[in-house]
């Protein structure tokens, strides 16, 4: 028996409800959830395998980097899904461009929906303008459902 697979995008300012609301699809679908953090401000520094265990180095090499803090505080996010949503979860850190590895996750894990939040404040709407929303590249490039959940900065 094959379990389907769900593939969430984890975004600091989104996670909590957008994990959450995965989990609770994966819970429902007997699926297993992939946690998907991709990093736009890192590059690999090597051929990226799409594991999430890659060394990766910072695009601006004077930036702040906090990457050990960032991944445990998402493990701990994680962990706390496993045990109330009661699912298998498994966490990948990538960096690089979020729709293009998103995308590349789903396709290697044949998964059978894409979740991402969308944020509706003044520096998504910039950058969405800039560079394109995550939620629309996975919109226009995925054979799978992509689900967008509604993040306002509201939101907790």
């Amino acid at each position: 028996m094959t379990t389907d697979t769900i593939v969430v995008g984890a975004h600091a300012r989104t996670t909590d409800t957008v994990l959450s609301t995965a989990a609770r699809f994966a819970a429902r679908l007997s699926a297993r959830l992939v946690v998907v953090r991709v990093d736009d401000s890192r590059v690999p520094a090597e051929p990226d395998d799409g594991s999430g265990r890659g060394a990766t180095v910072p695009l601006d090499p004077d930036e702040y980097d906090d990457v050990v803090a960032d991944r445990s505080a998402l493990e701990a996010t994680v962990a706390r899904l496993r045990t109330d949503a009661q699912i298998t979860v498994d966490v990948r850190v990538l960096a690089g461009d979020p729709g293009k590895s998103l995308a590349r996750v789903a396709a290697d894990t044949h998964a059978v929906m894409i979740v991402v939040g969308s944020s509706n404040g003044p520096a998504a709407g910039l950058k969405a303008a800039l560079h394109g929303s995550t939620a629309s590249f996975l919109m226009h490039h995925q054979l799978v459902p992509v689900l967008v959940v509604p993040v306002s900065e509201a939101r907790p």
